[in-house]
């Protein structure tokens, strides 16, 4: 395995995109949304882009890379189709080393960006380590004809279940076959059917289901187990 995965917290982080194209568009409108502060560099601007500036969504340097445009960045990505601006932002970025992506050229990069299959909450990467961008894309059309939005919806109960469990303080073990069996009942085939509310009385009846079985292990008289000398 060459590569190591890892889901980055950008939300709040400085990043800097060399190129104000297309590419440079698409990727800053995902660094966007996963709450990255985008700074760009670039002579020019896509349209979108320089909307994005008019609003204040991002701030722009109109200009060529300088290496000083790296101070204080988290992250960098390279989308131009300059190759010796690509160099110079790779050859900088290592110098202070930072972790750097150019769009298409993984010799350059000292990470990769994965295809990307999202279903609310729910991210499913696909990677081919660099070697080939278009089985990536075909790999991504068969996962996203198979799982469809409904896995985010059930994410989204799932997660809110096992906050309510823990929030009543059932232990790992008991939470674990909880949401097993959540996740394992008819709730999938609901929520693709489009019966949202019956997929939430399922999660409700798991939860109360919990809260009856702390209730019998604590006592209904509100004695703790610690009072109880378990």
């Amino acid at each position: 395995m060459r590569y190591y995965p890892i889901h980055l917290d950008l939300q709040g982080r400085p990043v800097l995109m060399v190129g104000g194209g297309v590419i440079a568009e698409g990727k800053t409108e995902q660094l966007l949304a996963a709450g990255a502060q985008v700074r760009i560099v670039s002579p020019t601007l896509t349209a979108r882009l320089a909307e994005l500036v008019v609003q204040g969504t991002l701030t722009w340097r109109a200009g060529e890379f300088q290496a000083d445009d790296l101070a204080g960045i988290f992250l960098v990505f390279s989308a131009t189709d300059d190759q010796s601006v690509n160099e110079a932002v790779a050859r900088a970025a290592a110098e202070r080393q930072l972790l750097c992506n150019v769009v298409d050229q993984p010799a350059l990069c000292n990470f990769i960006t994965p295809a990307l299959v999202t279903r609310g909450a729910l991210q499913i990467s696909i990677s081919t380590a660099g070697g080939s961008p278009t089985v990536a894309q075909l790999v991504k059309r068969h996962i996203a004809a198979t799982i469809g939005e409904e896995y985010g919806a059930l994410l989204e109960l799932a997660a809110q279940l096992r906050t309510e469990l823990k929030a009543r303080g059932v232990g790992y073990a008991a939470r674990r076959d909880l949401l097993n069996q959540f996740v394992e009942s008819e709730a999938l085939a609901l929520l693709r059917a489009g019966r949202r509310a019956e997929a939430e009385q399922l999660a409700r009846a798991l939860g109360q289901a919990a809260k009856l079985q702390n209730n019998q292990t604590t006592g209904d008289t509100g004695n703790t187990g610690e009072a109880k000398g378990i």
